[in-house]
Order: structure tokens, then sequence, then C-alpha cells
């Protein structure tokens, strides 16, 4: 009985998952940075709900987000794609 070989993913879905990858790990630290440097320890119990609601209205925090995962896409396909065997 032979096995049978799993297909290698095409350089496109790489490029998905890496750029999926790269914007949840740049929201986690946008959003938990700006949360300890906003609204952690000061005493208040609202101020932790106050920055986390600033954190996610604010652009900023988005382009970051969204330009991750642009630059974790590009440098996977261009990588996948020179890396490519015929």
């Amino acid at each position: 009985m032979t096995q049978r070989r799993r297909a290698r993913p095409t350089w496109w879905q790489l490029a998905l998952v890496v750029a999926m990858g790269a914007a949840a790990i740049a929201f986690v630290v946008m959003l938990t940075a700006g949360v300890l440097a906003d609204g952690a320890g000061t005493g208040r119990p609202a101020d932790f709900y106050r920055a986390l609601g600033r954190e996610l209205t604010d652009a900023t925090n988005w382009t970051v987000v969204a330009v991750s995962a642009l630059v974790g896409a590009v440098v996977t396909a261009v990588a996948a794609l020179l890396t490519r065997r015929p």
C-alpha cells in the first residue's frame, strides 16, 4: 500500500495564512500596549473599559494591523515565488 504525499500549499494560500497571522499578532500587541499605557493600574474600575474602547476605535491601530498584514503577505508571496520548484 502506498501512502499519498500531501500537497504543499500554493503560494497564495501561504501568503494568506501569514498575512492573517501577522495581522493577529499586530492587533494583540497594539491592543495590549495601548490598554496597559492608558487604563491599567489607575485604580478606577472603568478606566480599563475606556482604554479598551479607545484602542478599538483608534484608526492608527487598524492602520498598523492592515500594514502588517500587507507586508506579511507580500514578503511571503515573494519568498514563495522565488523558492518555487517546478
